[in-house]
């Protein structure tokens, strides 16, 4: 695909030709959304309705911070660590993604990423008045989240050493979690997605947010990266297919 033919707020498959500004736009933006969490969270607007803070359930130490600040609400906290791991692994994804990012796609990833992070939090704020939301909710949700997160960071890097290799230059990466489904990072994101919703509000909002993730993926991005893939390896493509036939969730989609 050449830049002219590509869609300048989708990913430019195909187009190698990196620019500083895209890149730049889009790191700051997930940066910058993590104090954005923490400032919602210290002003907590919920209050002018009479909502009382949401429950803190202990308090956890931070490490590499100031003696002043290093004690913390403990769910508040994870409630920020989340979105704060996410941050790290797009700062690195974005170091090492080698197709074009354009300015366009970047500022839309910046401002839906942190409005869906703001709302997240907001939700959380709410969680003394929620009746279907728990503390233990925050924890499962944090230790599963992470561990997605990461999981999708490694079949990435996994699928970067892969095509480093001389060895396997124009083949189709097939090994690792890439040998599980076609699309482990979709199918990584939709967990991380829904458990983020579960710790924010509980099962109704994990529904949700794991319902808009899955539906991004299944409705408009899985179809053209196939398309992609098929004119780009052929053949081996399709053998790809009918070996890994699941496309995000083995035994079910």
């Amino acid at each position: 695909m050449s830049p002219k033919d590509a869609n300048a707020m989708g990913v430019q498959r195909g187009n190698y030709n990196r620019a500083l500004a895209g890149p730049l736009l889009l790191a700051t933006g997930r940066i910058l959304s993590i104090p954005i969490q923490q400032f919602i969270l210290s002003k907590h607007p919920l209050s002018h309705f009479g909502i009382p803070r949401p429950p803190t359930d202990g308090t956890m130490t931070l490490p590499f911070v100031a003696p002043q600040w290093a004690v913390q609400p403990l769910l508040p906290s994870l409630m920020v660590l989340m979105p704060a791991v996410l941050a790290a692994k797009n700062v690195l994804w974005i170091g090492y993604c080698s197709e074009h990012i354009t300015v366009e796609f970047a500022f839309f990833g910046w401002i839906a990423d942190c409005l869906y992070e703001s709302i997240s939090t907001l939700v959380f704020t709410g969680a003394a008045v929620n009746p279907l939301w728990k503390p233990s909710f925050v924890k499962v949700a944090a230790a599963i989240y992470i561990s997605a997160t990461l999981a999708e960071l490694g079949c990435e890097m996994h699928r970067l050493a892969f095509k480093a290799d001389p060895k396997n230059r124009g083949k189709l990466c097939t090994t690792g979690l890439w040998g599980v489904c076609r699309h482990p990072n979709f199918a990584l994101n939709v967990v991380y997605g829904t458990a983020y919703g579960f710790a924010a509000g509980g099962p109704v909002y994990a529904a949700m947010t794991g319902g808009m993730y899955l539906s991004n993926f299944t409705l408009n991005a899985i179809a053209p990266k196939e398309e992609y893939l098929a004119k780009k390896y052929g053949v081996e493509w399709e053998k790809y297919k009918k070996e890994t036939k699941w496309k995000m969730f083995p035994g079910i989609y």
